[in-house]
């Protein structure tokens, strides 16, 4: 594994590591030797065990090495989104999945790369997929209160449906300093079904900033206009 990724066969490496196994793989996640570390990253999401490799995965994307934090953080979540298209397997516990759900929110809302927080706050939400599609996997509220703006459009992204519970939040990021937020804020809201509740919520200040809003980004905004009918 280790080899092909020196040669730069990522393919290679990746065929090796689903050979091998998730054992032999989280053995190379825990290396030392930068190389050994990425050939696990590459090969984690092969594997055919591959969630047992997920609070290793973790370990490495909240690292200082921001070479094998990103892509760490990034094969996490395409194992999380793997396992939220499918049944919750036997033999996986949902104390487990929540567990690897907590690692990586918390992974989201520390101060290391935002590139990083982004795939784990995508990671997080994709596992709680897994028990329970309806759910977010992260505190929408605590995500909204970071200070990096790519993290709040990220968490705001998410909203399939404004949460009930949310809603103030969301609304609250309609006024958002930044545009990008302020403009996520206002789709996830204007996209749900129940327009009647999210306008009640938005009131006459809210709407009108949504109207600000379309007014000045028609091309970006489409959803939210549905909040002008």
């Amino acid at each position: 594994m280790t080899a092909a990724v020196e040669r730069g066969d990522l393919d290679e490496a990746a065929r090796q590591g689903a050979l091998a196994g998730p054992t032999v793989v989280e053995r190379a996640l825990k290396s030392k030797v930068r190389s050994t570390v990425l050939a696990g990253i590459v090969a984690a999401p092969t594997v055919e065990d591959r969630a047992e490799v997920l609070a290793t995965l973790a370990e490495v994307a909240a690292g200082s090495d921001r070479r094998t934090a990103i892509p760490a953080a990034r094969a996490a979540r395409t194992i999380a989104r793997a396992l939220a298209r499918k049944d919750l397997a036997d033999d996986l516990a949902p104390d487990d999945i929540e567990q690897w759900r907590e690692r990586f929110e918390q992974i989201a809302l520390s101060r290391t790369l935002i590139e990083v927080r982004i795939a784990a706050l995508e990671t997080a939400n994709a596992l709680e997929h897994v028990l329970d599609p309806d759910q977010l996997g992260f505190a929408l509220g605590r995500a909204l209160g970071q200070a990096d703006p790519a993290l709040r459009v990220a968490a705001l992204g998410l909203v399939d449906r404004a949460p009930i519970a949310d809603r103030a939040a969301i609304v609250a990021a309609v006024a958002d300093p930044d545009v990008a937020v302020a403009i996520a804020a206002a789709q996830a809201l204007c996209a749900d079904d129940d327009l009647v509740a999210i306008k009640t919520a938005l009131g006459d200040a809210g709407i009108g900033k949504i109207r600000a809003l379309v007014k000045a980004h028609a091309t970006e905004i489409r959803d939210a206009a549905r909040c002008l009918n």
